[in-house]
């Protein structure tokens, strides 16, 4: 599941200050509030450490690479950038909303424990290592 949760929370980094809503649509266009653009894919990128093709840009608007419209599209693209992370387990709604969910928490307990990103991720046992179990 960590390359989902990976693309949900580089998608809620590059929203910044838009929003934090768990979005319905699974197309990348609707991840973000106002239209992609360079710097946002660029957020995006950074976020997941592996290249994604670049954007198009023709008649004053970016355009996805052929081939990426949805977020399983980036999260098979990510799999073969990130072989070390755990691919999904299913591609529906429900896993792309609980994916969104987890990265709202993970960048919580980030904030609130000082934590590192990779030390946050649904197989550690964050609730023994806080001594709430």
């Amino acid at each position: 599941m960590r390359v989902l949760d990976e693309v949900a929370d580089a998608f809620r980094t590059a929203r910044r200050h838009e929003g934090r809503a768990v979005r319905s649509s699974v197309r990348i266009p609707e991840q973000f509030e106002y239209p992609i653009t360079a710097p946002r894919w660029a957020r995006v990128e950074r976020h997941l450490g592996c290249p994604l093709p670049q954007l198009g840009y023709g008649q004053g608007h970016w355009w996805l690479p052929d081939g990426l419209e949805t977020v399983w599209d980036l999260a098979a693209h990510v799999e073969r950038g990130r072989p070390d992370w755990e691919p999904p387990l299913e591609r529906t709604v429900e896993a792309w909303h609980e994916a969104q969910i987890f990265a709202g928490v993970r960048a919580v307990l980030m904030d609130a424990g000082s934590l590192d990103s990779a030390d946050v991720v649904r197989s550690a046992r964050l609730g023994a290592d806080l001594g709430l179990e």
